[in-house]
């Protein structure tokens, strides 16, 4: 513990730049800030332009992918219909002959012999 006679140090917090750091701002007049300002809207308009491309771009190629996938879906839709609608040929129903019904199969069962006791 520290003594009671022993006057307490503490630290002294300072406003503005943290220490180590050496950079300082450098006031802009107003001729200079309106031809940074300028300068920076040009670039902004620049790299607006070129986004603008690519997003058309890329909403072309999705489409176009889109399209693919939604004209097989219709193709295989047509096939189905195309086929449902088909008039199938009418199937005859089997005849049985005077041979099949006379001999009749018997059903094949495992039956268990009782012992005879």
């Amino acid at each position: 513990m520290a003594d009671a006679t022993e006057p307490q140090q503490t630290t002294r917090r300072r406003r503005g730049r943290p220490p180590g750091s050496k950079t300082t701002r450098r006031r802009v007049g107003g001729g200079d800030l309106v031809g940074q300002l300028n300068s920076m809207v040009a670039e902004l308009i620049k790299e607006n332009r070129k986004l603008k491309g690519q997003v058309e771009k890329l909403t072309a190629r999705g489409t176009k992918a889109a399209s693919g996938t939604v004209e097989r879906g219709l193709r295989t839709i047509q096939r189905r219909v195309q086929k449902a609608l088909k008039a199938t040929p009418k199937r005859r129903k089997r005849r049985t002959t005077a041979a099949a019904t006379t001999t009749k199969r018997r059903a094949t069962t495992t039956r268990r012999r009782r012992k005879a006791s």
